[in-house]
């Protein structure tokens, strides 16, 4: 759960350049193919699957990934214990539409983290300002996964460059691998608009749109009712979510700065209470003092699952 280092995410910008028309290679007798056409062609294919994933799927859990923290209970609030902060094996999809597969549990040493913002002055105040709830005395964090390149299989190569190295190597293999990270963030400060497609605009209002309307189409939604008119209202709503100009497909401004942000997907919100702010706030870190709440994230529900939902 810590930054990823310069041989990761590799490819974080250009997935989610969604406005770019993708190009596969045309393979033709006595055509001189060198390395730009075998990554143009990886490229091509990955890049269809994260489309298809984050047009058709969205972002979400599809099975495991529950976030939990394991400590020995000391009986008490009061005293500080160890308490690890556990993501299960499981597979989502991140905000750009990125398969996360996650074959093992990963740890981190929750109350070590948090010890070494609250030791550090301006790390600590970056988490009150960002993530602390006076009201409650809680500090909020919310855990996030992504996917992330993981370049691996250092081998050997010939220098491109004089004196380059007596020794030159390469990474062989990008790994398919994830990054879970800790953000501090109050959820009274989440955004309620709604943005079921995370690097373009949000899906507007039903009567926000209902004016770009034809009169036909206005007809038919107001002579439904129910789930009939839900649906349709629904669709007219995704019909006017690009726009009509040549910015239709590109990500919203935030994207252009962060691609990271919107590859983040939520897993889980934790809650740690704090002692009473005395002048200010101090940390026990104590399993007593700490909640998760795994059902605030985003689910996938694939068609077997819901079909069991409709028998149900």
């Amino acid at each position: 759960m810590s930054e990823p280092d310069d041989n990761c995410d590799t490819s974080l910008a250009g997935d989610g350049r969604f406005e770019d028309a993708l190009k596969r290679v045309n393979y033709a007798p006595g055509m001189l193919l060198g390395l730009e056409a075998t990554r143009a062609e990886q490229d091509y294919f990955r890049r269809r699957a994260t489309r298809h994933g984050y047009w058709l799927h969205g972002a979400g859990t599809v099975a495991g990934l529950r976030v939990s923290i394991r400590a020995e209970d000391p009986g008490n609030d009061t005293d500080n214990v160890r308490v690890r902060l556990v993501v299960s094996p499981g597979v989502g999809v991140d905000g750009l539409g990125r398969e996360v597969s996650v074959a093992e549990p990963y740890c981190v040493d929750l109350g070590a983290w948090l010890t070494a913002q609250f030791e550090d002055e301006e790390l600590w105040g970056a988490l009150i300002r960002d993530g602390y709830a006076a009201a409650d005395n809680l500090l909020w964090l919310k855990v996030t996964m992504r996917y992330q390149d993981c370049a691996s299989g250092l081998q050997p190569v010939l220098a491109t460059e004089v004196n380059a190295g007596t020794d030159p190597v390469q990474p062989s293999r990008v790994a398919d691998c994830v990054l879970f990270e800790l953000i501090a963030e109050r959820p009274d400060d989440v955004p309620a608009e709604e943005h079921l497609f995370a690097a373009h605009a949000r899906i507007k209002p039903y009567d926000e749109i209902e004016t770009n309307l034809g009169e036909r189409e206005r007809a038919q939604v107001e002579a439904a009712a129910g789930a009939t008119r839900a649906q349709l209202e629904l669709g007219a709503r995704l019909l006017h979510s690009l726009g009509d100009d040549n910015q239709s497909l590109v990500a919203r401004q935030a994207f252009l700065t962060d691609p990271a942000q919107l590859a983040r997907t939520l897993l889980a919100r934790l809650a740690i209470r704090l002692t009473p702010p005395a002048p200010d706030p101090g940390l026990v870190v104590n399993p007593r003092r700490i909640e998760v709440d795994n059902l605030v994230r985003p689910f996938l529900f694939n068609a077997a699952a819901l079909a069991r939902l409709i028998r149900a």
